[in-house]
This record gives C-alpha cells, sequence and structure tokens, in this order.
C-alpha cells in the first residue's frame, strides 16, 4: 500500500491504465442541477440507496462514471475539487459498476472507539485525507474491488495547503476482497481515529470563529485561519478528549 502524488489529477488518471474511474460527489443542494446543466444526461447512482440512509435521497452523494461524454465535468472538478461542482473524491477500479456500488456504500457506516458506530462522509475530500493519508494507518478492508482512492490535499492542518497535491492511495497486494470482508463494518484505526478527531476539532472551532458566508472549501479563507492561534489550540488541545464520540450519532 502507497501514497501517489501528483499536481494535477489528470497526471494520476493517466497513469491507470485499464482502470474505470467514478467520480463520488457530495451533494450541496445543487450537485446535480450543476451536472444537469452541463451534460444531456447524467449517468449517476445514487449512493445511499439500499442501504439505511436510503430515505435521505435529496442529501445522497452521487456516483457516477468518467469517460469521454463527461469530460467537461472531470474538468470543472480538478480544478477545484471543493467548490467546482461540490466536493468529491475520485476512485479507480477494475470491478463492474454493481461491486462498486455495493463496496462504496459498505464503507458508509464505520465503527470507533470500540463498538461505537456512526456515517462517514469518506467522499468529502478533508475527509479522505484523513483516512487515508498514512498508508500504514489503513486497513486492506477499505479497498475490497477498489484500486485506489483519490482525493486532493494533505490532512487538513498538518502540512501546508498553498499548492495542494493530488493524492492516490493505492492498494497494491494489500486489498482484502473476501465476501466475509465485505461483510464486515468497517473499523477505524487508531490513527484514523486521532485524524479524525483533529478534523472535528478545526472545523468545530472554524464554524464557532467564522464569518457569515465563510466556508473551509475556500482555500484563502482556510490558510488564513489555519494559521490563528484558534486553529492551533484546536490542532493541540490541553485536554483529552474524543471528539468523534461526540458525534456518534451523526455524520463525520
Amino acid at each position: 500500500m502507497r501514497v501517489i502524488q501528483a499536481s494535477t489529477l489528470s497526471q494520476l488518471l493517466n497513469q491507470n491504465n485499464g482502470l474505470q474511474h467514478w467520480l463520488v460527489l457530495e451533494e450541496n443542494g445543487k450537485t446535480l442541477s450543476s451536472l444537469y446543466r452541463q451534460l444531456q444526461s447524467v449517468d449517476f447512482d445514487w449512493l445511499f440507496l439500499q442501504t439505511r440512509y436510503k430515505d435521505f435521497l435529496k442529501r445522497s452523494p452521487i456516483v457516477m462514471p468518467l469517460n469521454q461524454a463527461t469530460g467537461g465535468i472531470l474538468e470543472m472538478f480538478s480544478a477545484d475539487p471543493r467548490r467546482g461542482i461540490a466536493p468529491g473524491i475520485v476512485i479507480a477500479s477494475r470491478a463492474p459498476r454493481n461491486e462498486v456500488l455495493a463496496h462504496l456504500r459498505s464503507c458508509l457506516e464505520v465503527a470507533f472507539y470500540g463498538n461505537r458506530k456512526g456515517m462517514l462522509r469518506f467522499y468529502h475530500p478533508d475527509i479522505a485525507a484523513a483516512l487515508f493519508s498514512q498508508p500504514e494507518g489503513v486497513s486492506g478492508q477499505w479497498f475490497g474491488p477498489i484500486d485506489q482512492w483519490i482525493w486532493q490535499g494533505h490532512e487538513m492542518g498538518v502540512k501546508p495547503t498553498a499548492s495542494p497535491l493530488w493524492q492516490a492511495l493505492e492498494a497494491g497486494g494489500q486489498k482484502d476482497e473476501s465476501v466475509s470482508a465485505a461483510r464486515q463494518v468497517l473499523r477505524l484505526t487508531r490513527h484514523q481515529e486521532h485524524a479524525l478527531e483533529r478534523y472535528i476539532r478545526l472545523t468545530r472551532a472554524f464554524k464557532q470563529n467564522r464569518n457569515p458566508g465563510e466556508s473551509l472549501d475556500d482555500m484563502e479563507i482556510r490558510r488564513h485561519f489555519l494559521g490563528t492561534d484558534i486553529a492551533r489550540q484546536a490542532l493541540f488541545p490541553t485536554e483529552n478528549h474524543n471528539p468523534v464520540s461526540a458525534t456518534a450519532e451523526s455524520s463525520v
């Protein structure tokens, strides 16, 4: 398992001969309408369909295959993978569509801090960075039929974000594609728990101190916030607490 880096998304995708690429986009209230303005028809699947979250399809992320017809969409997304269309990531796989969808849906719910469970927004690039930036802290169970998880940026607050690189976590020979593994609830490693704790502390601190309309998806606003004492205190708290547990009944 290793992380590959590139300055552009196309550089990463061009290395993946024989792999199908899938775009997973968060629904921000405008995602699907934005896609329909760019394409005559949109070939997509609701990520929440056939899951316990199926009653919330209006807020469901969408999964769409990338091909020649979606070249304009890929260009918009790669220019700004947080605000170009909507926050999202890319998946690379040789597996058929139904297997990719089934695996992504199984990744929606994770176990952490022992037996606590919660929904995980792995399709946001900041969450993906927290989960996958350190290969030694990632279980092979995340891969299943997936060959690569692709996102932009380092873990928020840990490395500079002036020119965020594109990252791809490659499975290599450490994929776990067994049927029994696919049926198990994904369990976060301690490294992933720590990374998500940092993410949650930072986003909470930002929301408590931001001006109206500001978002961490804006890289200029993000850079300014990460340079403040408030952000440093969130990254290095004096008290030991587990913010992920406080969100066990909601989504991360």
